[in-house]
């Protein structure tokens, strides 16, 4: 019986001892050589930031908004007498002259008005010369009435004559029919249009600028136009309107432009850029460099090898760069993305613009990349705290078993007739 326990004791002690040494050992979590021994690393490494300097470049700053096309000038046209359509002479999309003859109406009842009034005004000079040969026997006042007869129906031949040629239509000027609205056979009336035609020698945009952007248009000032697919020209602008609409607080602008695709039609939707405001060799920096704090501007500069958040003024800011008018030493290095996790004081590496591992960088990368650098080592002193533990500390639960079955059979005590 005394060898029986003499063998359960001899078998648990070495893991006690693994254990204690796995615990507290040097190369457990609790030694010297655990993650407390390791969170004093070193400094952490320095970001490499894509830094730029103040560079006198052309800053623009534009207006954009959206509208439709319409031509130089449109004319719907009408018969100025009521009358059938004979003919019609033109069709939708013909080019067509000024004066052109593009529809005719039955004028016979205004033609024969015309001969009737003619007749009559004729009738009327022939007796006022008669009684002018017999002046000495009537009185004047006989006289004065035939003249005045014989003008009045001079008069009203002369509004027949008028009448009967307004039976035809003609182009108040040169353009392209755009729309027919009649066919041959009905009643042409003067509230009824017969065709519309349209000057597309020049497109018209209208725009609508705020208060605050109008006052720095001016009368030329380019401006770009891009249609639904795609296509793009230029246009400037040819006039400004003399008030402000007071519920808008707008001011219009018409921009006109004479060289367009052929996809730039009346009617079409388009985009329009104007440019509002223009700086020639301003300092500036991209709009990225930009970060505002408490509701004001600022830059980060590298100095000492570190970032350094600097308050700036702005001038004119325009769609990718921006506009110093201080606050910032010339020649200082600016960090190009303040938005990339950079930070008053932060270590910070500079890399030209464009420079390779700088330009191509994704945003953020810089900062996940150190701050993985930075990361606790608590991770790696559980890996070496697993690597430094005893072979027989990995088997312990298993030894228990044993020591604790090899126990038990030692208490029931020896079988019948046993030593």
């Amino acid at each position: 019986m005394r060898s029986v326990l003499l063998i359960a004791v001899l078998a648990v002690a070495p893991l006690a001892c693994g254990g204690e040494a796995g615990a507290g050992g040097p190369g457990g979590p609790g030694g010297p050589g655990g993650a407390k021994g390791r969170r004093g690393g070193p400094e952490a490494e320095a970001l490499a930031v894509a830094v730029t300097t103040l560079a006198p470049v052309t800053i623009e700053r534009h207006y954009r908004g959206a509208g439709t096309l319409r031509a130089l000038r449109a004319a719907d046209l009408v018969a100025l007498q009521p009358g059938v359509v004979l003919e019609l002479k033109a069709e939708e999309g013909d080019s067509v002259a000024a004066g052109q003859l593009l529809a005719r109406l039955d004028g016979r009842a205004y033609q024969l008005q015309a001969a009737r009034d003619r007749l009559s005004a004729q009738n009327a000079a022939k007796e006022l010369g008669r009684l002018e040969q017999l002046s000495g026997m009537l009185s004047r006042e006989e006289l004065d009435k035939q003249r005045y007869a014989a003008e009045s129906a001079l008069a009203s031949a002369q509004v027949s004559r008028h009448q009967a040629s307004q039976t035809t239509v003609s182009a108040p000027f040169s353009g392209t029919i755009t729309r027919r609205h009649i066919d041959v056979g009905n009643l042409a009336t003067t509230s009824k249009s017969l065709y519309t035609i349209a000057d597309l020698s020049a497109l018209d945009l209208e725009l609508y600028v705020p208060e605050r952007e109008a006052s720095a248009v001016q009368a030329g000032a380019p401006a770009q136009i891009e249609l639904q697919d795609g296509s793009t020209f230029e246009a400037k602008v040819e006039r400004r309107a003399p008030i402000v609409d007071p519920l808008t607080g707008t001011v219009k602008f018409v921009v006109r432009a004479r060289n367009f695709p052929a996809g730039a039609v009346p009617g079409a939707f388009a985009r329009a850029s104007l440019r509002v405001a223009v700086r020639e060799a301003a300092p500036s920096v991209p709009r990225s460099a930009i970060v505002e704090v408490e509701g004001k501007p600022h830059v980060y500069v590298v100095e000492d090898g570190r970032a350094r958040r600097r308050p700036v003024e702005l001038g004119l800011v325009g769609e990718e760069r921006a506009e110093i008018r201080g606050g910032v030493a010339e020649g200082a290095q600016i960090v190009v993305d303040a938005g990339t996790g950079i930070a008053e004081g932060m270590p910070v590496r500079p890399v030209a613009e464009g420079a390779a591992g700088a330009k191509g960088m994704p945003e953020g990368a810089g900062a996940k990349e150190q701050a993985a650098k930075d990361m606790p080592e608590a991770a790696g002193a559980k890996g070496q705290a697993a690597r430094d533990m005893p072979a027989g500390a990995a088997d312990q639960p298993a030894a228990e078993a044993k020591a604790e079955a090899a126990t038990k059979g030692q208490a029931a005590g020896p079988a019948p007739g046993g030593s």
